[in-house]
C-alpha cells in the first residue's frame, strides 16, 4: 500500500545494516522509559510492508530530480522537505539513526520526555513518541508536544504522500 507512494525517482535505505530484534527494542525502551506503539516494533523489526518494514527507512528524492539545497540557499519552506527517515534500535546503526541515541539527545535538548521516530529532513519538528505510548508531533518553536491522532502507519503513509507531492512540485517546477 505504501508502496503507492514511491516510484524510481526515490533512493530507498534501511536505517539498520543488520535485522533489528525485539531485544534491541526492549533494550531501547527499557533505557528511555518509553513504549513503543506495535506498528513501529513491526516496522523495525522488517515485519511490516515489504519495502517500508526495513528495520527503519531513509527515503529521499533523487538528487537528480531535487538538487540537494547549499548553504545560503532561500527558497518556500517546503523546497527543503526532500526525504525523511525513520530511527532504530539496532545497536551496529550510526548514532544519528539511532533511537536510544537520539531518544537522550532530544530528552536533554527539550526536557520532554518523549523519544523521535520520524523526521522530515530539513524539517524541526518531529514525530516522537511520548511516556504514555503516544505518537505526538514535537513543535520546536513552542518546544511542545502535540497528540497526533494517527497510527505509526498513518503517519509514514502521510508524510510519504506529501513527499511525492513536493517532489512532482518540484518537477513542475524544475520544468517552467
Amino acid at each position: 500500500m505504501l508502496k503507492a507512494y514511491l516510484d524510481g525517482d526515490f533512493r530507498i535505505l534501511p536505517m539498520a545494516p543488520i535485522k533489528t530484534s525485539e531485544q534491541d527494542i526492549n533494550d531501547v525502551e527499557e533505557k528511555l522509559g518509553i513504549k513503543f506503539p506495535e506498528e513501529y516494533k513491526i516496522h523495525m523489526l522488517g515485519n511490516g510492508d515489504e519495502l517500508l518494514g526495513t528495520r527503519g527507512i531513509y527515503v529521499e528524492v533523487l538528487e537528480s530530480i531535487w538538487k540537494r539545497p547549499k548553504t545560503l540557499d532561500v527558497g518556500p519552506f517546503w523546497s527543503f522537505l526532500y526525504g525523511l527517515h525513520t530511527y532504530t534500535a539496532c545497536k551496529e546503526s550510526e548514532d544519528w539513526m539511532r533511537l536510544e541515541v537520539v531518544g537522550n539527545e532530544f530528552l536533554v535538548n527539550t526536557g520532554i520526555k518523549a523519544t523521535p521516530i520520524l523526521k522530515v529532513i530539513g524539517d524541526a519538528d518531529l514525530y516522537c513518541v511520548d511516556g504514555s505510548s503516544q505518537i505526538v508531533i514535537y513543535r520546536h518553536e513552542e518546544n511542545k508536544a502535540e497528540p497526533v491522532k494517527m497510527t505509526f502507519w498513518e503517519v509514514l503513509e502521510f508524510e510519504l504522500k506529501e513527499l511525492k507531492e513536493r517532489k512532482e512540485r518540484k518537477i513542475k517546477e524544475s520544468r517552467h
